[in-house]
């Protein structure tokens, strides 16, 4: 592991001194902040945090792209990426290290979100339950759209394809949803399979266990598929 912790350190570091980390979380809380203020204090519709955590779910979606896009295509246009395959480190090390990284830098802007719930604990009484499940369900919602990112990215050498391939495989399962006006068992595979679905559960208070078993598989399958095209890719 501690390959991992080195390649995940290396990128963390390369964030933090690009813009990238600062210009992800300005525009995640400020489109966030603006929602929450909106809804919560405006126009006082809920104690709840179920609106702010809808949108929540959609931001998701550029904000994996931006942190992703540049993992390995970038390092593949460089060059850069022969020099890292030289050292003594495998491919999955290399992969889950920019992984966690990405991650990390996820979990650090969900984080300062958490001032959202204390506010609102200071003049309510939210149900604490609730919310507690929906940040659980917007951490493994941002980890499955971060690994579909580091996929994305592994298979083009443009960071702007690696993005645009990202926006789309996310909304089109975002919206897989809208197939349950269909109804009947084919709408119900489309809801189940869409993350709004799974999302969705998480934000009403409730942990199924095959939401997380499908969010999980997700990750590792996306990680797995990442490994075998770093993996062709070397002997290129």
């Amino acid at each position: 592991m501690r390959n991992v912790a080195t390649v995940a350190s290396r990128e963390l570091k390369s964030y933090f001194v690009s813009p990238v980390a600062y210009s992800v979380g300005f525009f995640f809380l400020l489109v966030l902040g603006g929602w929450f203020y909106f809804i919560t204090v405006m126009e006082h519709r809920e104690a709840a945090l179920y609106g702010t955590f809808n949108v929540l779910g959609y931001l998701l979606i550029p904000v994996a792209a931006v942190i992703t896009m540049h993992l390995f295509s970038e390092e593949r246009r460089s060059g850069t990426i022969e020099l890292l395959m030289t050292y003594p480190i495998s491919d999955w090390q290399v992969v889950l290290g920019k992984y966690f990284a990405s991650l990390l830098l996820f979990v650090f802007v969900l984080a300062l979100t958490l001032q959202y719930p204390l506010f609102l604990g200071l003049f309510a009484s939210p149900d604490w339950g609730v919310i507690l499940t929906s940040y659980l369900g917007a951490l493994l919602l941002g980890a499955s759209f971060i690994s579909i990112g580091i996929l994305a990215s592994s298979m083009t050498k443009s960071a702007v394809t690696a993005a645009v391939i990202s926006l789309l495989v996310l909304f089109t399962l975002k919206f897989l949803s809208a197939g349950s006006i269909i109804g009947g068992p084919l709408g119900k595979t489309f809801y189940y399979l869409s993350f709004s679905g799974q999302f969705n559960n998480f934000s009403n208070g409730l942990i199924d266990t095959r939401d997380v078993v499908y969010m999980l598989s997700f990750i590792i399958f996306s990680l797995f598929t990442a490994i075998r095209i770093i993996e062709i890719n070397r002997w290129k």
